[in-house]
């Protein structure tokens, strides 16, 4: 009985490591272009479109809202103003690759360029280094 199992839980071990070789592996693909061309969500009322089209969804239909001022494939991030603050037109923000921020909405457009600030430094710090710097200040 216990060479049965013994037998037995080599023939599953053994069958288990031929299927890990002998599968092929899954990959999963993106989805393109993006279902109904909505490449982001503002809210939860409104879309942009792979063209730029604004949409804004009232009273149960989509109603067209305009365009954003620069091409789809040059927008890094988007947003817009919360709920809580409510403007005549809730303006919209708008990263382009370049750097720039784009505020408003559509048919009022501003260009604010890019902030003041510096690239963000990607060197590690070792803890030798750091230790090195810091050697004999105590």
């Amino acid at each position: 009985m216990k060479d049965n199992l013994l037998y037995l839980t080599i023939g599953l071990l053994i069958g288990i490591v031929v299927m890990q070789w002998t599968m092929p592996s899954g990959q999963a693909t993106i989805v393109t272009p993006p279902v109904g061309s909505v490449v982001a969500l503002l809210g939860q009322d409104k879309v942009l479109t792979s063209n730029g089209e604004l949409w804004t969804l009232q009273s149960g239909s989509w109603q067209l809202q305009g365009s954003i001022p620069l091409p789809v494939n040059n927008v890094q991030f988007v947003g817009f103003d919360p709920p809580e603050v409510r403007y005549p037109n809730e303006r919209i923000g708008i990263i382009d690759k370049s750097g720039n921020l784009w505020q408003g909405y559509p048919g009022n457009w501003t260009n604010y360029g890019g902030p003041p600030v510096q690239p963000v430094p990607t060197s590690e710090n070792t803890w030798g280094g750091v230790k090195g710097k810091y050697e004999g200040h105590e």
